[in-house]
């Protein structure tokens, strides 16, 4: 690895470890407001803990499946070109290729304000088995902002082809919760969403979603920003998104987390995902030579109640 970037990163707190997913390295920060670890394989933000906190982000102990696709549940997986299910290839495996693949280390340094820089990217052209797969050119990165206050990704897409690039996506986020069932999203109230547990039905949000609980909901066209109370860890994460049209929850619930290899009995009760997305009738096309952007900003707040 490049020798600057190297003591850059050192003079930021930080260090490059050996790390058990995919026997692929982590970035670690460590500063004196917060922590974060970055897992170059899938390039996930894997922990993010505030100082004097619990992690904002959950991480499952179950290692998942041994193969290239075998799925680990932690952090924020990038879900990219496809969301869920490939279209026409059975074989293809869920969310997209992004996640599973080693991403590739470039730059670390400070913002003007003195946040934290770290980024990263994927390039189709450096793995053959991409280019199999998904014959279209790209090359994807992501910005990754770090302060006390919470943390942002910036993850952009740069179609390198000259044909149009069909994408559906998400930043599929694992927020770490005391309890799911005391658990409360308020956002999006009034806002319609496709039901993937009743055979897509479509349905309207009628107030505050609690318990977090048994869900798969695609909500379509939804509002940029909305916040998850935890009860039991006494904070609101405050999630405002750009470029994402759709917002996914997802927690299997009990029973399906008992049928899962990959996941163990209990995890559900401890995390929520939030997902910044483009799916469904919002997915979108990149044209030739073109760039979207999907930003992701979390915040951390103090719970006050009455």
């Amino acid at each position: 690895m490049n020798g600057r970037l190297m003591r850059e990163l050192e003079e930021l707190g930080g260090e490059i470890r050996p790390a058990s997913l995919k026997k692929c390295d982590e970035i670690v920060i460590e500063q004196p407001g917060f922590s974060a670890t970055i897992a170059l394989w899938g390039g996930h933000l894997e922990s993010f803990i505030p100082a004097g906190q619990e992690d904002l982000l959950f991480q499952s102990d179950n290692p998942g499946g041994e193969g290239r696709f075998g799925r680990r549940h932690f952090g924020v997986p990038v879900c990219w070109p496809w969301f869920g299910a490939h279209e026409t290839q059975n074989d293809y495996p869920a969310h997209g290729l992004a996640r599973y693949f080693r991403w590739e280390f470039i730059e670390v340094g400070r913002f003007k304000n003195g946040d934290v820089k770290i980024v990263i990217r994927l390039a189709s052209e450096e793995h053959p088995l991409i280019e199999e797969m998904w014959p279209l050119a790209f090359e994807l990165r992501q910005v990754f902002r770090f302060s006390s206050k919470g943390f942002r990704i910036n993850f952009s897409s740069a179609n390198l082809s000259d044909k149009p690039m069909p994408i559906s996506e998400a930043l599929h986020t694992y927020f770490h919760v005391s309890d799911n069932q005391t658990t409360e999203i308020h956002g999006l109230d009034q806002v319609s969403y496709v039901d993937k547990f009743d055979n897509g039905s479509q349905k309207l949000q009628q107030g505050v979603i609690t318990p977090c609980d048994h869900m798969d909901r695609v909500y379509t066209s939804a509002p940029e920003v909305c916040e998850i109370l935890d009860m039991g860890l006494q904070r609101k994460l405050v999630i405002h998104t750009e470029g994402s049209h759709s917002t996914v929850l997802w927690n299997p619930g009990a029973e399906l987390a008992k049928q899962r290899t990959d996941m163990e009995d209990e995890d559900y009760r401890r995390f929520v995902c939030v997902e910044a997305a483009n799916a469904l009738s919002d997915a979108y096309v990149i044209p030739p030579g073109g760039i979207h952007q999907l930003k992701l900003k979390v915040k951390h707040k103090a719970l006050v109640t009455a």
